[in-house]
């Protein structure tokens, strides 16, 4: 797998699973239900509903900020694993999460810095509200180092519907031929930014292990992480 990495002028990156790591979830809910079964049932079915929701959004125009969605996702995942959950434990629960408490992956604060000091500049593009990215950027330490975070909440569009990446070429002023999109966990988003015309990097960190997807194109590059990537890029 080769790619041209004189092309690329801007660099993008994803939010959740990317910057964040959403496994950390689980400690999480394992407060609220039976064990670390249970945990890993109501996380994984959680995120899972949440992004259905995004998806389904766009189909039949009932765009709804993703906090929300996050929301629902989390009281459906609860009741199907059979937990009665309080509203207000269930907002605790998801601004723990996705507020309070960010796990940031390692690499991501130093690895981007040099990024951005090779030259190129880095933008988020997220599902993710406004809102939440401020305390994204803020847990992460990139204030000073990306150079902007663009919400789907500005499109009312989600990933992987091309708008949302056409959108981020625009916000960014850059060729979106000249844009590489990095992103881990599935592979919906590397899929929605190629198919909107960007470069694509799978973000695939040592000890991670995910089914094989099939469905769209390989991405152009698969990196161990945000380090990997500057060595690529500079």
């Amino acid at each position: 797998m080769t790619m041209d990495f004189d092309s690329v002028s801007t660099v993008t990156v994803d939010s959740y699973s990317t910057l964040v790591d959403i496994g950390s979830q689980e400690a999480v809910l394992e407060a609220h239900v039976d064990g670390l079964d249970d945990a890993e049932s109501v996380s994984q079915l959680w995120r899972a509903q949440y992004l259905q929701y995004s998806m389904i959004a766009n189909d039949i125009d009932a765009y709804q900020p993703f906090w929300e969605l996050i929301g629902q996702g989390l009281r459906y995942a609860l009741e199907a694993n059979g937990y009665d959950v309080p509203e207000a434990t269930r907002d605790e629960i998801r601004r723990t999460v996705y507020e309070d408490e960010l796990s940031i992956f390692d690499d991501v604060g130093d690895g981007i810095g040099r990024i951005t000091d090779a030259g190129y500049e880095v933008y988020i593009v997220s599902n993710g509200s406004p809102e939440m990215l401020e305390h994204l950027v803020a847990a992460a330490g990139l204030g000073d180092v990306v150079t902007d975070a663009i919400s789907a909440d500005e499109v009312e569009t989600y990933k992987p519907e091309a708008g949302i990446y056409e959108h981020a070429a625009e916000r960014t002023n850059t060729p979106i031929g000249e844009i590489l999109h990095a992103s881990g966990g599935g592979m919906r988003d590397v899929w929605g930014a190629k198919h909107a015309g960007m470069s694509t990097a799978w973000v695939s960190r040592p000890g991670e292990t995910l089914p094989t997807e099939e469905l769209g194109p390989d991405p152009d590059v698969v990196i161990e992480g945000f380090h990997d990537l500057a060595d690529r890029l500079e």
